[in-house]
């Protein structure tokens, strides 16, 4: 048996009690095969360089082995399930092919259940996070054994065969966090759950999951900026585009904060930043330094209409690679621009922008890199196409960009931190800060 046609077959043991919702009419398998056609086509005529990331002969086989197993008829979520187990291979976290967001909200509006419970994955298991709130009587680290009478562990491997990412790690971390998602997709959800623990002194239950309560102890927000006597946090989870004008308002203000506390030490906590646009860590970087540095020594694109202009002579579908870069002038003069220690923790759930303003920090000595380093490559992918299949209305992603860093650095290897550091995120910044007063 394949490894795709394994993992289809496992498939099986993941059927939950349907919870009665309404489902997309079914398509035959013959629709579904044209979109597998229309998706490898369009996959390999808009990266510009697949093989910096993945096994191209393994990939083009997996989409014959794929094809083959199509059989009978298929909602869009089945033909997600079929499809998706080739987004491992890709091995980039800009690749992928996903279920509309809408029909997860569907889901949710027509009466199925989330997730709330916060979870993570350890060796393939999954446990309580040591998010959860405080009142719920799951427990930090409990090993969850089943949901709805699901083996957990059936539930993870399946996620886990259909997630895209650079590495296992970083798969494992995109499961974690959108779990609920992925619970209802390869299960079809619930309209409740009841989750079975396995507690460290060896003793199990089954709880029924109580939304209001069961949940992580905190939002996340956005942009947070927090102070420990001499030492500030300015905590950063994203740099969307969309959200340019508020992030810039954010950070001046924050930088103003910061001078009138008198802050000595400045921790940037990247480590749940996904990403988003340059002019926004552009301009947090304006108030680390006033050096000149760029993130880019070399690029491999493939030209579009809109890029067609930046290389003269260029074709439309051509794919090109050049050295370049991408110079960014901070102002000589900034008000509240910091002059202390700082260090920028990274992690699992850093990346793309996020990334790319790790090594630009490190590679022009702005900032040493701490925590347990990246799960996405150093090198990365970027300014990403999506495309509607026709006939499934499945989202199909990829880039047209292949980024070198500044440093010259051609390899695959991930940010690796200057300041190694384990534990969770309030540990590894008690310890950063320690090791920022101490040098």
């Amino acid at each position: 048996m394949t490894k795709v046609h394994g993992v289809l077959a496992a498939f099986a043991l993941l059927v939950l009690p349907a919870c009665a919702l309404a489902q997309p009419a079914p398509m035959p398998a013959e629709r579904v095969d044209q979109d597998v056609r229309e998706w490898q086509d369009w996959l390999f005529s808009t990266h510009p360089h697949p093989g910096f990331s993945m096994d191209v002969a393994a990939v083009e086989a997996a989409f014959d082995q794929v094809r083959t197993s199509l059989d009978g008829t298929y909602s869009r979520r089945e033909a997600w399930l079929a499809l998706a187990v080739l987004n491992p291979l890709f091995a980039d976290g800009h690749v992928t092919i996903r279920l509309p967001g809408e029909d997860f909200d569907a889901y949710l509006a027509e009466g199925g259940a989330d997730f709330t419970l916060p979870v993570r994955i350890a060796d393939g298991q999954l446990r309580v996070a040591e998010t959860v709130a405080i009142d719920s009587p799951f427990r930090p680290g409990e090993r969850i054994t089943t949901i709805n009478g699901v083996a957990a562990d059936a539930i993870v491997t399946a996620s886990l065969a259909r997630t895209n990412g650079d590495t296992p790690g970083l798969r494992a971390h995109l499961v974690e966090t959108r779990f609920s998602r992925y619970l209802w997709a390869v299960t079809g959800g619930a309209d409740r759950w009841r989750v079975g623990v396995l507690a460290e002194d060896g003793s199990a239950g089954t709880q029924a999951l109580d939304p209001q309560r069961d949940r992580a102890d905190h939002e996340p927000q956005r942009w947070a900026l927090a102070f420990q006597d001499d030492a500030a946090i300015l905590t950063l989870n994203t740099f969307i585009p969309t959200l340019e004008a508020e992030f810039t308002a954010f950070i001046d203000n924050a930088f103003a904060e910061i001078a009138a506390h008198g802050s000595r030490i400045l921790v940037i906590d990247l480590s749940e930043n996904g990403g988003g646009a340059h002019p926004l860590s552009d301009h947090l970087l304006a108030y680390l330094t006033d050096r000149r540095h760029t993130p880019l020594s070399a690029v491999t694109a493939r030209i579009t209409p809109e890029n067609q202009a930046l290389i003269p002579g260029s074709q439309v579908g051509d794919v090109i690679s050049v050295p370049y870069t991408q110079w960014v002038e901070p102002p000589a003069e900034l008000a509240n621009r910091f002059s202390g220690k700082v260090a920028v923790l990274v992690g699992a759930g850093t990346y793309s922008q996020a990334i790319v303003l790790a090594a630009t920090v490190q590679d022009f000595d702005i900032a040493p890199v701490a925590g347990p380093g990246t799960e996405g490559r150093a090198n990365s992918t970027g300014q990403v196409q999506l495309h509607r299949l026709a006939n499934t209305d499945l989202e199909v992603a990829a880039p047209i960009y292949v980024f070198t860093r500044a440093s010259g650095d051609t390899s695959s290897a991930p940010v690796v931190p200057d300041i190694q550091l384990s534990g969770s995120r309030q540990a590894q910044i008690a310890a950063l800060i320690t090791r920022l007063r101490e040098d």
